[in-house]
């Protein structure tokens, strides 16, 4: 079988590493590719992943990553189930529903582990331009995903204390917010516009992806609203398939995160809050089609653990596997 269109970046972009305990699927269950979306062929598909997740360590404010100390750790079990249909010749409309599990220890044998319902995360991406009839024209599509925070928000999760991070005084003195166990969503909405770029020369495809994350507002403990500012997300990636119904994806995902603001009525500009954020990951997709209809996808994807390449962000390394099944338009 031909290798699906490389698509959906936007749901990998969306669901991709977050500071927060609350982690996310790459882009299990999906196609060949970087998918979450249907091929020409394609009118429906539903998936299943699971994924593990565990932290590696973090970045400081000025840059500097340290490793976690010893007892340390955050590590999450995430099992997601998705929905994808075609609701026009241009329009793909997909829903997903995850359950996590996550196990925290913060060293001197402090430890916490929770679960429950995760974030629904909603999606669509609209056909622009078909770049099939030309080898130099690539095919775009604009993309926009919907998280809804019907998880466990971090202010509502149970607070771990500082955790010992070789090289510094606790995760907090990093920069980077440690939250309890229980923790299974971001807290606020969340809604990501983006674009997509890909093109296939014959078994060989590659992608360019952007989108930006608008987040709405949120009260720390002490009752102030803050807003984070917009997250800027860029991914690109390339591989080759075969026609034994294998294909091979790698890429590079770089996030960055601007310095969150108070978000209070009135005149005057609103007062920056913390540092910015910034991280680089490292990824790839393995897909094999196991039938006419059923596709095994397995994903890797590390943050590149080395100074200046992040900031004031938690690094993580994630492995998951997924099975996608397909509905054709003739059936």
């Amino acid at each position: 079988m031909l290798a699906r269109a490389v698509a959906g970046v936007v749901l990998l972009l969306s669901l991709a590493v977050h500071p927060r305990a609350a982690r996310a699927s790459a882009c299990c269950g999906a196609g060949h590719g970087m998918a979450q979306w249907l091929a020409p062929s394609e009118r429906a598909a539903a998936s299943f992943s699971v994924r593990l997740t565990e932290q590696l360590g973090a970045w400081a404010v000025d840059g500097g990553f340290d490793t976690s100390g010893e007892g340390v750790y955050h590590r999450e079990l995430k099992a997601e189930a998705g929905w994808l249909v075609r609701a026009g010749d241009h329009l793909q409309l997909a829903v997903s529903v995850p359950m996590m599990v996550t196990w925290s220890g913060v060293g001197l044998g402090a430890t916490s582990s929770g679960g429950g319902p995760g974030d629904l995360g909603a999606a669509a991406r609209i056909d622009l331009i078909d770049g099939a009839a030309s080898p130099w024209i690539p095919s775009a599509a604009f993309t926009l995903g919907v998280t809804l925070p019907t998880g466990r928000g971090p202010s509502t999760g149970t607070a771990l204390p500082d955790a010992g991070v070789s090289g510094a005084t606790g995760a907090r003195a990093m920069g980077v917010d440690i939250t309890g166990a229980d923790t299974t969503g971001l807290g606020v909405a969340e809604i990501r516009p983006g674009m997509v770029f890909e093109k296939s020369w014959g078994s060989f495809h590659a992608l360019l992806a952007a989108s930006t994350s608008v987040r709405t507002s949120h009260r720390l403990p002490d009752g102030d609203a803050v807003r984070s500012a917009p997250r800027v997300q860029i991914l690109a990636a390339a591989g080759p398939s075969w026609p034994s119904g294998a294909s091979l994806t790698v890429g590079a995902l770089h996030e960055r995160e601007g310095a969150p603001r108070e978000d209070e009525p009135g005149p005057g500009p609103r007062n920056p809050m913390g540092k910015e954020r910034a991280r680089t990951a490292l990824l790839a997709v393995l897909a094999h089609d196991i039938g006419a209809r059923w596709t095994a996808v397995g994903n890797l994807q590390v943050d590149v653990p080395i100074s200046g390449i992040g900031r004031n962000e938690g690094a993580f390394a994630a492995l998951s596997a997924g099975l996608r099944y397909v509905w054709g338009r003739r059936d």
